[in-house]
């Protein structure tokens, strides 16, 4: 759904050790505004890597985002995040609550640099 200015919900996949320091650096993408919501979801994963079948705990992270600011989240993410080869997934949302919608433009229309 967009809203009146033509602005669109995008979902953002992206795994995660569950090891690693996920909600602080999930925590720094809100503070920048790149994002308006972030749900944390504990996944058991298989998946093949260099040659051999690999089986590890990982987080699944769904960023909530406008369209618009996609672009600069990925490069945040591939810049940031610990794999060598990060997944990143964009979903964009049909049918979304307008009050939703506009609760997420106004979340993250002001990008901030990094903290610290």
């Amino acid at each position: 759904m967009k809203n009146s200015s033509g602005q669109t919900l995008s979902l953002i996949l992206v795994t995660y050790p569950a090891d690693a320091n996920y909600r602080a650096w999930c925590r720094s993408i809100i503070e920048r505004n790149l994002a308006a919501c972030v749900n944390i979801i504990n996944v058991n994963s298989i998946y093949r890597w260099k040659e051999t079948i690999e089986e590890s705990q990982e987080v699944l992270l769904i960023f909530k985002t406008r369209r618009e600011v996609v672009e600069l989240l990925k490069e945040v993410i591939m810049k940031e995040h610990p794999y060598e080869v990060p997944e990143f997934i964009e979903l964009q949302a049909n049918n979304v609550n307008a009050s939703y919608l506009k609760w997420i433009i106004e979340s993250t229309t002001q990008q901030k640099n990094k903290h610290g």
